[in-house]
């Protein structure tokens, strides 16, 4: 990970050890209560483009900037969603941060070289486990060795399935393929995919008001994480306001393509991108050279490995044995070029 974003968690376990936070069932408020002081400090669990805006800021200023003042998530989360008073100086820095942002989706990601975009995609793709190092969660697979088109996938699949795909495939979206290039900030690290995945993650794993600072740090490791990976990225917008909706990240090694993340915004989780990211990667698969298998990856829930199955996507304990991850990353880059 990013020594910058070690620096971010070190100090918010530091950070525990002088606040205390206590959820309040029932209630969507969450409180901070300092054991140097007297004042309690009260966090609100809603999130709002706004406030999504003000922990990008606070978020960029640690990791991209390297500002030493921002290197504690507790703080960020007290500026941005408590009732500090706004002369506080918390407050103050998040509002300095704010007022300088990035634009919407402009790039501001360090610039990764592609041996290290490698390295460090390799964890999430389960490189431990076809390394012989430890055992990883089951990944859903697809085997497409012996499909001639993306029609023979579908041929295959329920009736309702079948239906969700067409659904899918008529929605008012526009995709574009960004690989992820050598030296350079990724194409996503933007305040625009910051949303998608900020969106993504309080919607699947905030469910209480006690999960929700959870769910947000996770979706600000997977930003960092995604970020600093090789491989590609599928743009979606809506085509009508032109707005960034989801994106889904792959990344190929060997004979696989992995679908390596999906982030996809309110908006978008009823559009049904996520199965249209689906049936692209199937097709890429089935029609490009050198591709035997789609990997989905492990799934978060029972839930969503049952509907990764009603697709075709098997899960399989010994995974590497029927996905073949050696061999070279594709270069997304030199293909572009080719093309």
């Amino acid at each position: 990970m990013l020594q910058q974003w070690f620096l971010l968690f070190t100090s918010l376990a530091a950070c525990c050890g002088a606040f205390t936070i206590l959820t309040i069932p029932g209630q969507a408020s969450t409180q901070l209560f300092s054991k140097e002081a007297t004042t309690t400090v009260e966090l609100t669990t809603e999130i709002d483009d706004q406030k999504v805006e003000k922990l990008y800021g606070w978020v960029s200023r640690c990791l991209f900037e390297n500002d030493p003042r921002y290197n504690n998530l507790m703080m960020a989360f007290a500026a941005v969603f408590g009732n500090l008073p706004s002369d506080n100086p918390i407050s103050q820095l998040a509002e300095d941060a704010w007022k300088e942002i990035p634009g919407e989706e402009e790039v501001c990601g360090a610039d990764f070289s592609m041996l290290e975009r490698q390295e460090s995609s390799l964890g999430a793709m389960g490189a431990g486990q076809w390394t012989g190092q430890w055992i990883t969660r089951p990944h859903a697979l697809l085997d497409v060795s012996n499909m001639t088109s993306v029609e023979e996938w579908v041929k295959t699949l329920p009736r309702g399935c079948k239906r969700t795909l067409k659904k899918a495939l008529a929605q008012n979206i526009t995709v574009t393929a960004k690989p992820i290039p050598n030296g350079a900030p990724a194409p996503h690290s933007s305040l625009a995919h910051f949303r998608c995945v900020m969106e993504h993650e309080v919607r699947l794993l905030a469910q209480n008001p006690e999960d929700f600072f959870d769910a947000l740090g996770a979706g600000i490791g997977r930003y960092v994480e995604t970020t600093r990976m090789s491989g590609e990225i599928r743009e979606y917008r809506n085509s009508q306001t032109g707005k960034i909706i989801a994106f889904a990240h792959e990344v190929r090694k060997g004979k696989t393509i992995r679908g390596q993340w999906f982030y996809a915004t309110d908006e978008a989780s009823k559009s049904y991108v996520w199965f249209h990211s689906v049936h692209s990667l199937v097709k890429r698969a089935i029609t490009e050279d050198g591709i035997d298998v789609v990997d989905l990856g492990p799934s978060g829930s029972d839930s969503f490995s049952d509907l990764k199955g009603r697709y075709g996507f098997v899960s399989v304990d010994d995974w590497p044995a029927v996905a073949d991850y050696i061999g070279p990353f594709w270069c997304y880059e030199k293909q572009q070029e080719e093309v």
